[in-house]
């Protein structure tokens, strides 16, 4: 079945296959991230990125033998002393963690050889969960949200441990910036259901990219179709916008605690802004449902997601 609140298939319309792989493991305290919380609850969460296989052209290079493959997100670091000594003591208090074997290395066991058959790695944002190893990926391209490009090279003034960054993360003669979703349809984004900016990505209606303020300059999400046993089955990649199902079902609010200078913080640059964005995937998969649709909405550090769909990894497709 198809949904009007999503663009109905076309007679020749192009599908993707999603593969998920865990880009590592860290422990997170429920505390900062939503409330009330326990203060002593905490879970091991994996840093989710996907592998989105699409059949037809290469839009970076014309004369590659392969599917068009895209990496959303590459997780953690494959070793702590890949992180500069300040995000090394991070990490250190999200044990227990697992860093390795990392997404290259799951890539080329599968059978994806990660130096030439990736094409695209696009950021949901640049924490140091998300952007993984990118020499790891010497031939692709790299994408990311508006802004979030001066955020990697110019940092946000140190305001917490998680908001450190390190110029140079990426390749700067191969890494580029969305426009400002701001400037409407004269750069291509447009609306789609619930969301005010939204980027056709392959001009095929088979991937959006869909901008989600609030976590970060330049968040970005993914909505992409699959072919589902009903018909289209559409998987929105929700990144960062939210950490806990809780807060997309309305059983908890948004988390925020007290610094080390007295001030108060939050997992989200802008709280109010990352509040409007759930309230958009909340909308988002309320309306699908309702017209008779197939979407299914997964966030990056869902352990419970991931423990129920593991046995579909890379490989494996969703």
């Amino acid at each position: 079945m198809t949904s009007p609140v999503l663009p109905p298939p076309s007679p020749n319309q192009n599908y993707v296959t999603i593969s998920p792989l865990a880009g590592g493991f860290i422990t997170l305290s429920d505390k900062f991230f939503v409330s009330p919380a326990n203060p002593e609850a905490k879970r091991t969460v994996p840093s989710l990125t996907f592998l989105i296989t699409h059949p037809g052209s290469n839009i970076y290079n014309a004369s590659s033998s392969h599917p068009f493959r895209l990496m959303f997100d590459l997780g953690l670091r494959r070793s702590k002393e890949r992180y500069p000594e300040v995000l090394q003591k991070h990490i250190d208090g999200r044990a227990p963690y697992r860093l390795e074997p990392g997404v290259a290395k799951q890539l080329r066991d599968g059978g994806v050889d990660p130096e030439s058959e990736v094409d695209l790695v696009m950021l949901s944002h640049v924490h140091y969960d998300h952007h993984g190893d990118p020499e790891d990926f010497p031939k692709a391209h790299f994408v990311v949200g508006y802004g979030a490009l001066g955020v990697i090279e110019y940092g946000l003034g140190a305001i917490a441990s998680h908001q450190h960054f390190v110029p140079g993360t990426l390749p700067k003669e191969r890494s580029s910036e969305l426009p400002d979703p701001a400037s409407g349809l004269r750069s291509g984004w447009g609306p789609l259901g619930p969301f005010p900016a939204v980027l056709d990505l392959f001009g095929d209606d088979s991937v959006f990219v869909i901008d989600t303020p609030g976590h970060l300059p330049g968040h970005l999400n993914l909505l992409c179709r699959t072919r589902g046993e009903r018909g289209d089955r559409w998987l929105l990649l929700c990144g960062d916008t939210f950490h806990d199902r809780r807060l997309l079902t309305g059983e908890k609010e948004i988390g925020i605690w007290e610094g080390s200078g007295g001030g108060l913080l939050c997992i989200h640059l802008d709280k109010e802004k990352a509040k409007v964005s759930i309230d958009r995937l909340r909308a988002c998969e309320k309306m699908v449902r309702e017209s008779g649709g197939d979407v299914e909405l997964i966030a990056a550090h869902e352990e419970d997601w991931w423990e129920a769909n593991k046995g579909n990894a890379f490989p494996g497709v969703l």
